[in-house]
């Protein structure tokens, strides 16, 4: 069931993140309940259901759409970029992934680079295999989405040595590992989580037992669970939030089939978030088969969720604009090449022009092209790179 409630406007509050390192290796399936901390308990917030989904509602407010929103680097690049110059997209092998790839087709193609995907493979062997084929490559630059740096740390020295530079998109760590600092880094992650967190409360009407799918893999799903914890614990201070693990192995497969298994054996669980809305793909049927009427909301949609929230069979998404983010990463991987200096503006402002809650009432037309945050952003991205 889907809920809509009277959204009013409050100022948001950003809770920062230190970053950690993903933990390398094989990763076992785990599953752990706990009870959010209640030192918010003296909140205003924490009063009923009622006050925290207003409190909710109002936190979300940049996230719900309607503002001008503006290129997070809104500035012309110093010289124009050769055609011709080689970037390696490293493709991790999700879906999400493969659309990333796909969206960097358009602006290849008006800028007259030479793209070239590199699939990586997810265990540290395949990984250090792939990176070893990049740096043979010497290409002018590479882009990175997810990939955690500890796993290449030897190849990373390599292409600095070689002047290859290396932009990222969702990961966690690159300025410790030496490189620029990403646009959607801990703050960002930690931002959107909080999101997650308090729609979980307004769209669930003021629930109390919530459960988070964390993808352990993905090195920013603990970011967005630490910001879901601290958003649910601040609105409402006897609310529960269990924390279940699924391999990154399982997504487009059998993801949707442990949500059920785990739904069914945790009766209690009133809504759920995920890290990733792969986990969603095919879960609504699942559902309904299994006699569960189970609402959720994730992030990263991919175009079966699309489809799923406009046939009002999966209840909400937090939408990324894909492609804005990916020609934004190019944006960083290009002013890197040239030697630009540039700086990104605060976490709120960044995570808002990127990301949008998306329901049945506002779901995009084309769910391949998703969520557009910005309608010109191709005009204002060819102007700032000198584009014929």
């Amino acid at each position: 069931m889907m809920h809509r409630f009277t959204r009013s406007q409050s100022p948001t509050r950003i809770v920062l993140r230190s970053a950690a390192a993903l933990t390398a290796g094989v990763l076992l399936l785990t599953s752990c309940s706990s009870t959010l901390p209640d030192d918010d308990a003296d909140t205003p917030d924490a009063a009923g259901d009622g006050a925290a989904v207003e409190a909710a509602d109002a936190f979300l407010e940049p996230w719900l759409g309607g503002d001008d929103k503006q290129l997070l680097i809104d500035e012309p690049l110093s010289a124009p970029i050769e055609p011709g110059t080689h970037v390696v997209y490293l493709d991790v092998g999700t879906p999400v992934s493969a659309v990333m790839w796909n969206n960097l087709q358009a602006p290849a193609e008006l800028l007259g680079l030479e793209l070239e995907r590199v699939e990586t493979g997810r265990d540290a062997q395949s990984i250090n295999a792939a990176m070893n084929t990049v740096v043979e490559l010497e290409p002018d630059g590479v882009i990175n989405i997810t990939l955690d740096p500890i796993f290449f740390e030897g190849q990373i020295d390599k292409l600095a040595e070689l002047g290859i530079p290396m932009a990222s998109g969702s990961v966690m760590n690159t300025v410790e590992f030496g490189l620029p600092e990403a646009f959607n880094g801990p703050d960002w992650m930690t931002l959107n989580g909080e999101v997650l967190g308090a729609a979980a409360i307004s769209r669930s009407g003021g629930s109390k037992e919530f459960v988070f799918y964390n993808v352990p893999e993905f090195p920013f799903s603990s970011y967005e669970l630490d910001g879901a914890k601290s958003r649910i614990a601040e609105l409402c201070d006897d609310c529960t939030l269990r924390v279940v693990d699924i391999p990154i192995a399982e997504l487009g497969s059998t993801a949707s089939d442990r949500v059920v298994s785990d739904l069914q054996a945790n009766p209690q669980t009133e809504y759920f978030i995920a890290a990733v809305d792969e986990v969603q793909i095919g879960l609504p049927q699942k559902l309904s088969l299994a006699g569960l009427d189970v609402d959720g909301i994730a992030m990263w949609p991919a175009p079966p969720n699309y489809e799923q929230i406009a046939s009002g069979d999966q209840d909400a998404t937090l939408s990324v604009d894909l492609n804005l983010m990916m020609w934004t990463v190019l944006d960083q991987l290009l002013r890197e090449m040239n030697g630009d200096s540039y700086e990104w503006p605060d976490a709120q402002t960044r995570a808002s022009t990127l990301t949008r809650i998306t329901d049945s009432s506002n779901a995009p037309e084309d769910p391949v092209l998703g969520y557009v945050g910005i309608d010109d952003y191709q005009d204002r991205f060819a102007a700032n790179w000198l584009a014929d």
